[in-house]
């Protein structure tokens, strides 16, 4: 292993990035051929799930808002709600 400094335009690492790419995708190994440790898929991360639970909290608040009756007469008070500018205040 020799260190670079970069990661353009080197063959070897080009390679390796392409090998990474189809990992990421599924497309690497067949399963039969790993180790056994290395079949099953790897756990969710628990922060992944919070964010992604927190996004769709999110949007389904922001679609909710805008279906209501008073979202239409606060519109006239302030066109960018829902938003946080609140916050920065």
């Amino acid at each position: 292993i020799r260190w670079v400094p970069g990661h353009m335009d080197i063959r070897g690492n080009e390679l390796a990035d392409a090998e990474a790419k189809k990992a990421a995708t599924g497309l690497s190994s067949d399963p039969m051929r790993l180790p056994k440790f290395l079949r099953t898929a790897l756990p969710a991360s628990s922060s992944r799930i919070k964010q992604t639970f927190a996004a769709k909290l999110k949007d389904r608040a922001r679609i909710a808002w805008t279906n209501s009756t008073r979202s239409a007469r606060m519109r006239a008070t302030d066109p960018t709600l829902p938003s946080t500018s609140f916050e920065k205040l």
